[in-house]
Formats: C-alpha cells, structure tokens, sequence
C-alpha cells in the first residue's frame, strides 16, 4: 500500500514504549530529507512559486471585487517559502527536525499555502453577497474563477492529470521493487526492536494515538517519529525507495518526451503571467 494513499490501520498498541531501546543514530551517507529530489520535481511548483502564485490569483481577485463593491480582508499568506519542492513525507515522515517538533502532524510549512484561502474558517464567515462575488452563481462567474483565467491567458495546455497520476504510479509501483521491499523489512525489524511494532510507514502514521486531527502533540509521538525517521535511514528505505522510484520517473519522462515538453511550457508560461501580475501595472488585470 503506498503512502500517498489513505493511512493504513495501526498496529496492536505498543506496550514497550517506556522501555524501547533509544532510536538509532544517522548512519553516514544516508539522504536526508531534504536530498529526496525527484526527477518531476522539475515540472511541479515549489513552494514559492505556489505562494507567487496565490498572491497574484489575491491580487487579481481583489481588483476584480473592487469593480463589484466588495472589500474583503484576505488572511495573510505568510512568509516567502523556500523554492523547492518538498518530498520530505513522501515515503512517510523522513525530516528528522521536523518530527522532534512535529510527530507524525502537519508541520507548519505544510498548513496554508494550499489553494485559496476560503479553505479555512475564513470562508465560513463570508455573507451570501461577498460568497456570490468570491464563488459566482449560476448566472455570473465568480472573482476566483476570473482571476484564474486571467492567469491561464495564453498558457498552452498540458495533461495534468496524466502527470499526476504518473507521479502516484512511479510511488506505488517502486514500493514492491524487491530492493525496497527488503529495505522496508528492515525497517520493521529496527522499529520492533524499538518497541514499536508497525508492519509498514503508514501504520504508523496511522495509529489512532496520536490524534492527527488534534494539535495535541505528545511526547510518545515526537519519539515514535524520531525512531521512524532514523529507522528508514539506517534499514536503507529512504535511500532504496527514492532511487527506484527515481530511476522509474527518468524512463517516464524518456517515453513521453511531448508530454513532459507541454507540462514544462505550461508551467512556464503560468508563472510568466503570475510574476506579471505581481510586478506589472494595474492595467494588467
């Protein structure tokens, strides 16, 4: 079962967690998360240039309420991120400082930044006209869907459903890559060994305890993760997985040369009308 689809069920609770061994130290020359670059990283938005895209989108979206009477306060979009993709929870939690603070929960880096802001409480407390003017109705286009064309003018299409289910394939397909299967017994044995007895990542991550819909985060937590994190560095997960599934997506990318070449112009082309948006005139909305 991979990681990208829902968390498995948890393991028999875990007795020995008073008593397990200490997590076991980074062995050298083993990726951390942040190394964990994919070959379609390359065709996918970073961090930053998802929180450039969404300040352009605002932008637009703001000029366009203008022009209907309605002035909303945005929620603030947060700090510049870095501009880089991130794989670090790919193949589960692999960010050693990230689980210390963290546990198996959201780090913060993960929450917000994600879309539009109207998909947190903020969109609960709109009226029915700034929900009409943001939205559309039947007879009239919302401000979020003319801002999205206005920045998808002149963009080439690109099949970005077929990238995504590509990228979901190349994870689940090297899952069951011999090197990786080994890998991950190993994983298991370092687990239960530690006095956590998850037959795979995800029932870990999936245990029940730790409440992930809560930000409750306790200690047990953050030393399971630890313990998860080292235990995929030291078995060699992290490292056999993300080379399998590196190797897959280059044999991807060589058959389908025009694919990869439209989503690369697509890409492109977006970000030029998004910095456009935000370095330009008014006149450009």
């Amino acid at each position: 079962m991979a990681l990208l689809t829902a968390l498995g069920a948890c393991s028999d609770p875990d007795q020995r967690s008073e008593h397990s061994a200490a997590a076991p130290p980074l062995p050298e020359g083993t990726p951390y998360a942040s190394e964990l670059v994919l070959p379609f990283d390359t065709y996918k938005w970073t961090a930053r240039e998802t929180w450039l895209h969404d300040r352009a989108r605002r932008v637009l979206t703001e000029r366009c309420l203008e022009g209907r009477d309605v002035s909303l306060d945005f929620p603030d979009t947060g700090p510049e991120p870095p501009d880089s993709y991130d794989n670090s929870r790919r193949y589960g939690v692999a960010d050693d400082r990230a689980v210390a603070r963290s546990g198996y929960h959201l780090p913060e880096r993960w929450e917000g930044g994600q879309g539009d802001s109207a998909s947190t409480g903020w969109g609960e407390a709109l009226s029915a006209q700034e929900e009409a003017a943001l939205y559309g109705t039947d007879l009239s286009p919302g401000c979020y869907r003319h801002a999205d064309s206005l920045l998808a003018r002149d963009v080439p299409k690109a099949d970005l459903s077929w990238f995504a289910d590509q990228s979901a394939e190349t994870l689940e397909k090297t899952e069951n890559v011999p090197a990786v299967t080994q890998a991950r017994k190993r994983w298991e044995s370092c687990m239960n060994q530690a006095g956590h007895p998850y037959a795979h990542p995800s029932a870990a991550i999936g245990d029940p305890r730790w409440n992930l819909d809560s930000s409750t985060i306790t200690e047990r937590e953050k030393k399971t993760a630890r313990t998860d994190v080292r235990c995929k560095q030291s078995s060699g997960l992290l490292s056999e997985w993300h080379a399998a599934e590196a190797a897959m997506q280059r044999q991807v990318i060589a058959r389908n040369t025009e694919t990869f070449h439209a989503l690369s112009s697509h890409k492109r082309a977006l970000l030029k009308n998004v910095l456009s948006v935000l370095n330009g005139p008014e006149s450009t909305a």
